[in-house]
């Protein structure tokens, strides 16, 4: 069971983050969308930065995995992005 989210939380799914807030409590792997809500951008500015990544081979935009037609992000990387520990 989740504990209760603060007022200021913001939800894509069952993403949440409050300001100053870790990325331990997300899981390993994100969609797209919640990788956005991390990053406080539009769903589709994340999108057009996860095509970028593909489209760059990995030198621009979001990095992402590719299962079948699905585009996941890694907490690992998303943590690299924002600059804070992936696990804490």
């Amino acid at each position: 069971m989740r504990a209760p989210l603060p007022p200021e939380a913001q939800r894509a799914g069952d993403v949440a983050m409050t300001a100053g807030a870790s990325l331990g409590h997300l899981p390993l792997m994100l969609t797209v969308a919640e990788a956005a809500t991390v990053l406080r951008i539009s769903r589709s500015a994340a999108y057009k930065l996860a095509q970028e990544w593909e489209a760059t081979k990995g030198r621009r935009g979001i990095p992402v995995v590719r299962f079948g037609s699905r585009m996941l992000v890694r907490r690992a990387d998303l943590a690299a992005i924002v600059g804070v520990d992936p696990a804490a």
